[in-house]
């Protein structure tokens, strides 16, 4: 009968524990929504980074430690753990268009990167998996126009194959080396402000949250 009763209490005190464990990632998550909400993005990417680690199975603290990232501007982290999000989320017991989410703010942080390459890839994810999704057709369609742009430059700045080649080596002083630079520097600016003022014009969509 004792042996029983200790069984019993050994039992129980696992469950409370347990649902102790399970509460404790729960409150944490809770307490960095809160904060990300007031804004305070520092300690709402404590809170869900700390909720990552306490559970290493919910697909929902590694995007929400994604979302704090992203709003800190530290957009290549905030890329590894949306990465994290999609590698723990099943794909069955989530609803569809969180996962469309994942993809989508994964885009929005490679956008912020630079890498749009692999921004329109997450991008074309989103909307195979919720293809009614405006800001997804919107920042793929910038991205895409931006990378054309940027493939044009590049281009442009390519030698052309069958221009004639010069017979002799010309000398070219300091001061016109100066210049020269100067005139390359201007062109690459007017370049970029371009790009800055198409990108401010349309503008990423913002990340959405769960």
């Amino acid at each position: 009968m004792r042996n029983k009763t200790l069984c019993c209490l050994f039992i129980a005190a696992f469950v409370c524990t347990f649902v102790g464990w399970i509460g404790g990632w729960k409150r944490t998550l809770k307490a960095g929504n809160a904060a990300y909400v007031l804004g305070n993005y520092d300690a709402a990417h404590a809170a869900f980074q700390q909720a990552t680690l306490e559970n290493a199975d919910t697909p929902v603290a590694p995007y929400n430690l994604g979302t704090a990232l992203y709003k800190k501007g530290r957009f290549k982290e905030a890329i590894l753990a949306f990465q994290e999000s999609l590698s723990r989320h099943s794909g069955q017991t989530e609803v569809p268009l969180h996962l469309a989410a994942i993809h989508y703010n994964l885009g929005n942080a490679q956008f912020k990167s630079g890498d749009l390459g692999r921004a329109i890839e997450s991008y074309k994810q989103t909307l195979r998996l919720n293809p009614q999704d405006a800001d997804a057709q919107h920042n793929l369609a910038l991205a895409q126009q931006l990378l054309r742009q940027q493939s044009n430059f590049a281009q442009q700045q390519e030698p052309k194959k069958d221009a004639t080649p010069q017979t002799e080596v010309k000398h070219i002083g300091k001061a016109e080396t100066v210049r020269l630079l100067e005139h390359l520097s201007q062109n690459e600016n007017r370049i970029r402000q371009k790009l800055l003022q198409e990108q401010r014009k349309s503008g990423v969509r913002r990340e959405k949250d769960w």
